[in-house]
């Protein structure tokens, strides 16, 4: 480890601070895409629209035909042993 200590090259602050930063180049302008770029967003908004109001509904249907059964069980079960509780109280 030492040896790659005395291997670096030591670079003193007044040669940093005589270089400057580092340029940054520009980034290029995109006004000149801007309808472009707002038609290609209202495309693909209004296929995701179309999408949504076809496949979509029809996927939410299947999940809903999933899992609805399965919570109305669930709350129905523990309203059926509640009720059950309630009449063995009164025997």
């Amino acid at each position: 480890m030492n040896d790659r200590k005395n291997e670096e090259e030591i670079i003193e602050l007044t040669e940093v601070i005589e270089e400057g930063p580092a340029k940054i180049t520009p980034r290029p302008s995109v006004s000149g895409y801007e309808p472009e770029l707002k038609a290609m967003r209202e495309a693909l908004q209004a296929r995701a629209e179309e999408w949504m109001s076809s496949e979509g509904a029809l996927i939410l249907e299947r999940v809903a035909r999933e899992i609805f059964p399965k919570i109305a069980e669930d709350v129905l079960r523990k309203e059926i042993e509640k009720i059950k509780a309630k009449v063995e109280e009164q025997e």
